[in-house]
C-alpha cells in the first residue's frame, strides 16, 4: 500500500490532497481497504480493551464522551460496516455456480 507523507515542505491544497487519496483508493481492492480498516479496529481494541461493536454501542449511547481517539474509532467502525455491506452486496449478486 503507498504512503502519501506531507511535511512542512511539500504542502498540498486540499484538492491536491483529495486527487492523491482518491488515486490511492482507486488502487487498492475492497477487500485490501477491509483489511486496513480491520487493523485499524485491532489496534483500538487492543488499546482499549473492548470489541468495536461494543465500543460503537456505548460510544452511539454517549457513555464513551467525545474524545478524538473515541470519534476516529467510530468513524472507522462506521466505515468498516459500510464496506462489509458493500462486499456482502456484491457477493449477493453474484452468479451462484451449479
Amino acid at each position: 500500500m503507498a504512503k502519501i507523507v506531507i511535511t512542512q515542505n511539500n504542502l498540498l491544497s486540499s484538492a491536491e490532497f483529495k486527487a492523491l487519496l482518491e488515486q490511492e483508493e482507486t488502487r487498492s481492492s475492497p477487500m485490501d481497504y477491509i483489511f486496513r480498516l480491520m487493523r485499524e479496529l485491532v489496534t483500538y481494541e487492543e488499546k482499549y480493551d473492548m470489541p468495536s461493536d461494543l465500543f460503537y454501542a456505548r460510544f452511539m449511547r454517549g457513555e464513551m464522551g467525545d474524545d478524538l481517539p473515541f470519534v476516529k474509532w467510530a468513524g472507522r467502525y462506521e466505515l468498516y460496516l459500510e464496506a462489509r455491506q458493500e462486499i456482502e452486496s456484491h457477493l449477493a449478486d453474484m452468479p451462484v455456480a451449479v
